[in-house]
């Protein structure tokens, strides 16, 4: 694989990446409402789970799921309910929320105050079932997979791109976290606290109507 064939994987997954998603939307919001340090835990959950994916890719199973519509649907519903309940959860949260208080960067003994919601390990989870709970992404490594995998090197090749993967997502979701501290100050606005809390529950509905009705 040579660094030519790396460029125009990388420049396919940045043009995937900077359309918003379920990822995305986890990123920003926990960035805008929480802080940074549990917006990185998110992306590095997500970027976890790209290397599991290129890792499954590589053993074939992500062809299996393709091609047995049983276990497609499974995960598919598995994911609707995922983004369903982040969904439903932040609507609730905007009915009874005064105000989303701002978090000092880096402030681990006020982050520590709600274990809930600012647990590092419960950021990073979030952001690995985000992406793993969407049958979308494997979709994308059965179509563009192939295209820059080699025969003799499958699974070194797909582990590289997955690699490659992760780290151009991640630096992008770290663009999204800085341009989030630059409107957090909104948030302290019982209207604006509130509102964002409607907009990110409606949008991960979204997000669920629209991948129950992906199909093979």
């Amino acid at each position: 694989m040579n660094i030519d064939t790396l460029i125009v994987f990388a420049g396919i997954v940045f043009l995937i990446a900077i359309v918003p998603g379920p990822n995305a939307l986890l990123v920003l919001f926990t960035a805008l409402t929480r802080s940074r340090t549990l917006a990185f835990s998110n992306i590095l959950g997500v970027s976890s789970g790209f290397m599991v994916h290129a890792f499954v890719s590589a053993q074939g199973l992500s062809l299996i799921l393709s091609q047995s519509s049983w276990a497609f649907l499974m995960l598919k519903y598995v994911g609707v309910a995922y983004l369903t309940y982040l969904g439903i959860s932040s609507i609730r949260a905007g009915l009874t929320t005064q105000a989303i208080a701002m978090l000092p960067t880096d402030n681990r003994e006020t982050e520590q105050t709600d274990k809930r919601y600012s647990s590092l390990l419960s950021h990073f989870t979030k952001g690995f079932l985000t992406n793993m709970l969407n049958p979308k992404i494997i979709l994308f490594y059965l179509s563009i997979f192939p295209q820059f995998v080699s025969v003799e090197s499958v699974v070194s090749d797909s582990l590289l791109l997955g690699g490659i993967q992760s780290v151009v997502v991640s630096s992008w979701f770290l663009v999204v976290i800085m341009l989030a501290q630059k409107f957090k100050a909104l948030l302290n606005h019982v209207k604006a606290a509130k509102a964002i809390r409607y907009l990110t529950g409606g949008i991960f509905l979204g997000f669920g109507i629209k991948l129950a009705s992906t199909k093979l």
